[in-house]
């Protein structure tokens, strides 16, 4: 799998839990298999331009919108970000977040 279809992948599966569409409900929306739906966002299809843009205009949007991976970070990248953050806090701080992030994860 390439990272660009991931994050196509994870794109898509965002934009339709944020309108509330099931995968079976979206698909029909699309004209494309429910099947071909969840192989699409877990990144494994291949997409054809024509899919592209049955599923751009399935959400209304432009194609473009669905490239749109800024939002969407692996979970390597997000901790790179935040071990970066962390080196610029002084220790009272790191202390107080520590205690956050331990919190959250009970």
């Amino acid at each position: 799998m390439t990272e660009a279809k991931i994050l196509l992948g994870k794109r898509i599966r965002s934009l339709r839990r944020s309108k509330d569409y099931s995968q079976e409900e979206f698909a029909e929306l699309a004209e494309i298999s429910g099947k071909y739906l969840g192989e699409i966002e877990r990144g494994q299809a291949n997409l054809s331009l024509d899919i592209v843009e049955k599923i751009s205009n399935a959400f209304n949007i432009e194609i473009a919108e669905l490239f749109d991976f800024q939002h969407e970070s692996t979970r390597k990248e997000m901790r790179q970000k935040i071990t970066l953050l962390l080196k610029k806090v002084d220790y009272k701080n790191l202390q107080i977040i520590y205690r956050i992030i331990r919190c959250i994860l009970k």
